[in-house]
């Protein structure tokens, strides 16, 4: 037990030295070894064993004694590479990251999402060319993180529900491994850019929650830097929260679902019950144009977004609330509106106890996120001979 224990330990501290390097260098052994609370020798073997896994290298600058140059250690950016996903309807959105977090590439690519054995077959292209293209070799892959909306059991890697995709039980780990030859993780996308949120946030929040307002609705909670999953990677379902047990019916099965009364797809049903409404750029428009029932539709839609942010702040009383999403992200002021309509229903402790911003994670943050997810595994799963 002793002998796990020291091993342990060994591990931690290798990632959390890591870590800090990462987030800090260049920095002296010195430095690092007062920061962690450990000897000087323990952290020069740290040091040693990081360098020889390439992970840090070393640099020299000069020091207040003339002629005198310190040895200094700073990430090795180029010695790993992360992979990071994002399947959206109609878009597959990719990127590779260096090992500090630097995005090296990212595209954006439109492809059929209808049927997962045409999404698996094109990313199995898309991230090979990426690779090509940067000419990278396999052995540099940390691995791959795929992040898309729907119910996700992230340790089998299978998507159990995906209403956006109308996906149930594809197991996408497995089938895109067979396709890349490298190691995937699959994951909710909001909980990814939530995580990237709260790593790009300059300010020092410690929960951070993201809501989603889009083609679904969900949640994402950050608490002290890690995504709360839960039982089953199911934390955040808010999209499927039951209002009204005789409302309309949702893709999961159940009726009156918080999300099928602000999803675009049920939007636009409902808008076109007045007029036909193929996109939500016509629903907005009609709602700037001030059209009654086109206001109608997005204050209704607006005040359960508005009570959406209310009850998860009750609920996990953050620092902070992002709002993210193609409604908020696109359409400035049906985010304005839901803004409004928040201000309007919180209750005075409520109110001052945290911020309510909306994303900057846009475009590739998904993708971001997936790959500083792996960027994390990569850091807290390492395993060399050196250690403390």
């Amino acid at each position: 037990m002793r002998v796990k224990d020291q091993n342990f330990l060994k591990k931690q501290n290798q990632s959390l030295v890591l870590e800090y390097i990462i987030q800090n260098g260049p920095i002296s052994r010195a430095e690092i070894a007062k920061h962690m609370a450990m000897s000087p020798t323990s952290a020069s073997r740290i040091v040693a064993s990081l360098e020889e896994e390439q992970l840090i290298k070393e640099v020299y600058l000069e020091t207040d004694e003339v002629g005198r140059k310190a040895t200094y250690y700073t990430a090795n950016e180029h010695s790993v590479v992360f992979v990071g996903v994002e399947i959206d309807v109609g878009v597959v959105r990719a990127g590779l990251m260096n090992l500090i977090g630097e995005l090296i590439t990212a595209r954006s690519f439109q492809t059929n999402t209808d049927h997962y054995e045409h999404v698996v077959e094109f990313i199995g292209q898309m991230v090979n060319e990426l690779i090509r293209e940067q000419q990278i070799g396999k052995d540099r892959i940390a691995g791959v993180c795929i992040g898309l909306p729907g119910l996700i059991d992230n340790e089998k890697g299978t998507v159990e529900f995906s209403a956006q995709f109308n996906w149930r039980n594809v197991p996408l780990k497995q089938l895109l491994e067979q396709k890349l030859d490298l190691e995937v993780f699959i994951d909710n996308e909001l909980k990814l850019k939530a995580l990237a949120e709260y790593v790009s946030a300059s300010l020092p929040y410690k929960n951070v929650v993201m809501l989603g307002f889009g083609k679904g609705v969900g949640s994402a909670l950050i608490t002290d830097g890690e995504i709360y999953r839960g039982t089953n990677n199911m934390s955040g379902e808010i999209g499927h929260m039951t209002l009204d047990p005789y409302g309309a019916y949702c893709p999961c099965g159940n009726f009156g679902c918080l999300q099928t009364y602000i999803a675009i797809d049920f939007l636009l049903d409902e808008a076109s019950k007045t007029q036909p409404m193929d996109s939500m750029d016509e629903l907005a428009a009609a709602y700037q144009k001030k059209e009654k029932w086109a206001v109608n539709i997005l204050e209704k839609a607006a005040t359960y977004a508005g009570l959406a942010i209310k009850n998860v702040v009750c609920a996990y009383n953050p620092d902070a609330v992002f709002l993210s999403g193609s409604l908020i992200e696109d359409y400035q002021e049906i985010a304005e509106l839901i803004i409004e309509k928040h201000s309007n229903s919180t209750w005075f402790p409520e109110s001052y106890s945290y911020e309510l911003l909306v994303t900057q994670m846009k475009g590739m943050g998904v993708v971001k996120g997936a790959a500083l997810s792996v960027q994390r595994k990569l850091i807290k799963n390492l395993d060399f001979k050196g250690g403390a």
